[in-house]
Parts: structure tokens; sequence; C-alpha cells
């Protein structure tokens, strides 16, 4: 509805600024991207990555960056995007205008539902991977006993944010939820709006400051924030603002028969399939240690373990700080991770910590610049050898350990094997008993009030 407060040149053009924003934000609504269908295998069609995917995918034209930085390139699909809007509509503005006989008001409607619905869609899904802690786990042992300086900016971020206990997660993830789902009725959307606009304004700022890599994304869903916001904004301005008489909106939609009957089952659907994901999302957390690898690691073994003797080739080496092959210290993890603290130089994996397109699991090692992560594979024993593991690094999948393991006492593990290379070596592996005040809490809860 045109209110008294548009410029001449807005009520000039209109029309045409309608017509060009919903060419322009209907080819960004085209789901091109080389990842969204890199793997069509029926075994993971329904993954919880998959699904997340289609939730939160964008059109790239122009590829963006797969690692973590204050990249920009992605905002040029947004000029691809605008250049063909604009070309679209010189061509054939005036036919459409001709063919399609809708007022200004029913197009901005239109408009705005397509953002609504894709907007409502992508921070439902992003609020429940906060609220089910999928996306900010808590730190695991080898994160526990890394340098604070070995962490990329964005891992610290979300380590940070991982151990808060003010249930400041918790609450993103709902205020994300409860503005996704008003945006799915035209009364509230503007409310839902309001909200996503404060939470989506943070996210931005938090993607630039921690170098995370979702900025160009997380500016798109606040660009659909501000467009859904801006239809009612002439009215929040008279009456907070200016503190005048305000009249309402008074357009009111007018559905096509097979509209109108669609639309409830259209919206039913929509709800099943956030409910949907919501359950996958809690059994994958709840029973396969999502984001990490769902392999269990050696029974009884997880823990840190100082490095009593370590043997290479023959040759005893001594405790140093300086020494490039001798460890330091290993934390065997709960599942088939093992990591490694030394003193040679790691390749710190800087790919963005995605859900979509991450059926490797591969957060527990992502902008670690402190350990070396290996993946390991058991090998049963027999009554004449002992069983052993295969160790696989992470990052660097050229290194590699073959060791046979026993335990002669409790605490104590033993590894004789070669790396890849053929070199010998035996390692002895005292487990340390840490309590970590993370999980034992305080000795009395701080009062604020």
């Amino acid at each position: 509805m045109t209110t008294s407060t548009d410029s001449h040149f807005i009520r000039r053009y209109r029309a045409d600024m309608i017509y060009i924003g919903l060419i322009f934000f209907l080819v960004l609504s085209i789901p091109y991207d080389p990842n969204l269908f890199r793997d069509t295998s029926f075994g993971t069609l329904f993954s919880l990555e998959n699904w997340f995917a289609l939730a939160t995918y964008r059109t790239s034209f122009i590829p963006e960056s797969p690692l973590v930085g204050a990249d920009v390139r992605g905002y040029f699909n947004w000029l691809i995007a605008l250049g063909l809007a604009l070309l679209l509509f010189a061509l054939f503005g005036r036919k459409l205008k001709l063919r399609i006989h809708v007022d200004n008001d029913a197009l901005c409607y239109w408009l705005r539902v397509l953002l609504r619905y894709r907007l409502a869609l992508a921070m439902t899904f992003i609020g429940l991977v906060k609220i089910i802690p999928v996306q900010l786990p808590e730190p695991t042992i080898s994160e526990l006993h890394t340098e604070y300086g070995d962490f990329l900016l964005w891992k610290l971020y979300y380590l940070t944010n991982g151990i808060a206990t003010a249930g400041y997660l918790p609450v993103i993830g709902a205020l994300e939820i409860v503005g996704g789902l008003f945006l799915l009725n035209r009364r509230t959307a503007v409310i839902g709006a309001g909200l996503l606009l404060a939470v989506l304004l943070n996210v931005v700022i938090v993607n630039y400051v921690y170098e995370i890599g979702e900025q160009v994304y997380s500016s798109l869903l606040l660009l659909m924030a501000i467009v859904i916001f801006s239809y009612d904004w002439p009215r929040f301005y008279n009456l907070l603002i200016k503190k005048t008489a305000t009249i309402p909106d008074g357009f009111w939609p007018e559905y096509g028969r097979r509209i109108g009957v669609l639309r409830p089952y259209l919206q039913a659907l929509f709800l099943l399939l956030i409910a949907a994901f919501s359950v996958q999302l809690y059994l994958s957390w709840k029973n396969s240690d999502y984001p990490f690898p769902d392999e269990k690691g050696l029974a009884g073994a997880a823990g840190v373990y100082d490095v009593e003797d370590f043997v290479w080739k023959g040759d005893t080496l001594p405790y140093s700080l300086t020494d490039s092959i001798r460890w330091k210290d290993v934390v065997f993890e709960k599942w088939n991770t093992i990591s490694i603290r030394g003193h040679r130089p790691v390749k710190v994996d800087s790919l963005k910590p995605r859900i979509a397109f991450n059926r490797e699991r591969n957060y527990e090692y992502l902008g670690n610049g402190g350990r070396e992560f290996f993946g390991y594979t058991i090998t049963k024993g027999t009554s004449k050898q002992p069983g052993g593991i295969q160790l696989i690094g992470k990052v660097n999948q050229d290194h590699t350990f073959s060791f046979i393991v026993k335990r002669p006492g409790e605490g104590t593990l033993l590894l004789d094997g070669t790396n890849q290379f053929g070199d010998s070596l035996h390692v002895r592996l005292e487990k340390v008993n840490k309590k970590y005040l993370l999980q034992e809490g305080r000795r009395k809860p701080i009062r604020i009030y």
C-alpha cells in the first residue's frame, strides 16, 4: 500500500522497482550450486546434510571460496542477478505489465511471499542446529589440550560459544526459529522479520570479525529480512517515532480457486518438513556423536596421555621443546580419532565449518593448528598376535602409522610399529588422570542478582 511518506521518485517508479526486485530475488532463488547436486546416490538422498543443504542453498554462478576468511566473491552473484533483472525488465518489462494484470500491492505481496518462505525455511533449520548442539558443539579432549593461539579465529568463536552456560546458543536458536515461524503467517511476518533483522545483523558482523566465511550468505538472509520489514516500516515510523495516527495496512490478498485449495496443504507440508528435520537432527546428535565421527574408538582408551618413552629407529629420544620428531602428548577420543601434539609444523585445514556437504564429519580438526589428527581402524588380535591400529592423517593423508597395541597395565599403552617411511617406533603412553574445570563446575554457583 502506498503511503503518504513515499517520495515522489518512489511513487513514480514503484512498479518498476517491484518488478526488478522480484526478478532479482527469483534469479537468486535458482538452485544453481555445483555442490548441491554433487552426491545424488539414493543412500544419502535423505541425509541430514542434504536436508540442510537444500534449506540453506545459495545461487552460485561464481563459486564462493570453500575456505574461511573474508572472501567476498559471492557478492558478484548479486551483481549478476541485478544485471539480469535490469536487462530482462528493459527487454520485457512493458510486455509483462500489459500481460500480467496485477496491481502494485498484489505484486509486492507475492514478492514478500517468496522471501518469507525461503527465509523461514533457512532460519528454522539454522536455529535448530543451535538448540540441538550440532553447529557449535562442546570442545573435544583434543581441543581442550590445544594452545589458545593455535586455533583460527572462527574456531575460537565456536568453542567459546560451545561452552557458554548462560543459555546463549539456545536463546539465539529460539529467536531464529520463532522469527522463521512468524514469517509463515502474513499477520505476524513483520514481527518475525524484525526479530531476524536483529539476529542477522549480529551474524553478519560476526562472520566478518571472526572470518567464518559465510558473510555473503548471511548478508543475503539479512537483505531478505530488510525487504520484508521495509513494507511496514513507514507505519512503524509514524507510530513509534512521529507518534501520529497510523492507518493499518488495508491490503488483503485474493487467491485463485486452485491456490486457495492448495495453500493450507502447502503450509502443512512446510511445517512437516521442519518437524521431520528436527527429529532426524536430534536422533543423529543423540545416537552418533554428530558432528564427530560415528565409528567407535579403542575400548576404554579415551583420554590424554603423556609420552613417557619415544624410541625412533632404535634411538631413545628424551623429552624436548624443540625436537620435531618426538611427540609431546597423545589424545584418544571416544571415536576413532587420535591427535598428536609435537613440535613439527602442522598444516591447518581452513575449510569452512559446514553442515551441508560435510559427510566426512571434519569439524574436530578444522581450524586447529596445534595438533595433528589421525583416523584409525582397529585390527583384531589373535592368541599369538595382539591387535593393532592403522593411522591415516586426516589433513595430510600421506602421514600414516601402523602400530601393534599392548596394554601391560591400567592407563598404559605400548605402541610398536612403523611410519609411512618404514621407520620403527616404540612409544609408551601413560594416561593422565585429568579433571576439567568446565566439567567439574564451580564449588558455588554465581549469583548475578
